[in-house]
């Protein structure tokens, strides 16, 4: 869709599940960035529960709210701009899994709210917009509009193919096994010590408890990287083997939560020439991508699968590389996705921030944005 001759495009107001995060960088910087390069929206401004950033006074035209885990702010928008708002859902948030603890996992009340009051529901995957139906009691299907998630790829050329020269794991909050971990995990780190190949790990360490099969012993941490520094790895890296397992056995929150996953492994991995084995789990099996091998969750097919890998099948990388490419570049999916996403969001008249945003919520959001910066000051202290 072209945006009409004569307009400036909508101006964005985004709400992110915090400005900086890196689900923020994927699902809500990137594609504003991408759609205003384009030209398709005039300008956009990122924020998030403690308000930080948002002007005092100004007029939008698409009001964006990413994910709805703090309750109040979601309650304002439902309230204010009932059917009148987008909102981003990333992860099945209303399924709790077992390798993520309560505490740490964010209360549905808020996202509950925001189904019911938006105009527009963008998710990842189409499985996702189901799993979220059938838990709200809501009916979704006619807002529910499909943006994958995508990279925004360098023109450099596509690598030339080579046998991996290291393993690469990378993980987000938790690693997404539970039953399955030691047998994964196993298989990774044998392969790891019979091909002496250095093991890069991305991400949270893992606990004592996680960590029965002496993974921590082998793997070169790295820590959490920022999305723009982690594409960075990814692009300048020696061809890897990446690893990217998902849980498809155990208790059934769990398998229905990683089943509302999405495939950025694939994207990622894929797209910057890393011949890589993921799980054979539903956002890789129903990916529309075709990249890497795919591993049922034993000892047995995971070692045959890096075996594979590491005996010819990287071979076939700059063609599986280009396809990803070609499926999923940042600015392809902003055209064709994100700005019909926005133009059926768009106002029909531009909303006052002053007026959406009252005094007290100001306040609160500051007494919350300091609260926080405390809480941080003693954990580290």
């Amino acid at each position: 869709m072209s945006r009409p001759s004569g307009t400036d495009g909508p101006r964005v107001l985004a709400f992110a599940d915090g400005a900086e995060s890196l689900v923020a960088a994927c699902r809500v910087h990137a594609p504003l960035a991408e759609l205003r390069r384009q030209g398709l929206i005039a300008g956009y401004v990122v924020t998030d529960h403690t308000l930080h950033g948002l002007p005092r006074s100004g007029r939008f035209d698409v009001v964006w709210l990413q994910r709805a885990v703090d309750p109040t702010l979601a309650h304002i928008l439902a309230e204010r701009l009932e059917g009148r708002f987008l909102l981003d859902v990333d992860d099945h948030l209303l399924c709790r899994p077992a390798y993520i603890e309560p505490r740490s996992f964010p209360r549905d009340r808020g996202v509950r709210r925001a189904l019911a009051a938006c105009r527009v529901l963008t998710v990842p995957t189409r499985r996702l917009a189901s799993l979220l139906a059938a838990r709200s009691g809501e009916d979704l299907a006619g807002k529910a509009l499909t943006c994958p998630n995508a990279v925004d790829f360098p023109e450099a050329p596509l690598r030339v193919p080579a046998r991996p020269s290291g393993i690469v794991l990378t993980q987000g909050h938790r690693l997404a096994l539970t039953v399955s971990r030691n047998e994964v995990l196993g298989a990774v780190v044998d392969c790891a010590r019979h091909h002496g190949l250095p093991v890069h790990y991305y991400g949270s360490p893992l606990s004592p408890s996680e960590d029965a099969v002496g993974f921590a012993r082998i793997a070169r941490p790295a820590g959490v990287l920022s999305y723009a520094d982690y594409h960075e790895v990814l692009a300048a890296s020696p061809a890897l083997m990446g690893v990217a397992p998902l849980e498809t056995v155990g208790d059934p929150d769990t398998v229905e939560f990683v089943s509302g996953k999405s495939d950025i492994k694939m994207v990622e991995l894929g797209g910057y020439g890393h011949p890589s084995v993921y799980s054979r789990a539903l956002p890789y099996v129903e990916s529309d991508l075709s990249c890497g091998r795919l591993a049922e969750n034993t000892y047995e097919s995971w070692s045959a699968a890096l075996r594979d890998v590491l005996e010819g099948s990287w071979a076939q990388l700059a063609d599986e590389q280009r396809r990803v490419r070609e499926k999923r570049s940042l600015q392809r999916v902003a055209r064709e996705r994100w700005w019909p996403a926005m133009q059926a969001a768009t106002l029909e008249r531009p909303v006052d921030v002053a007026s959406m945003i009252g005094r007290s919520h100001r306040a609160r959001s500051r007494l919350d944005a300091a609260s926080a910066r405390v809480r941080w000051h003693l954990r580290r202290h």
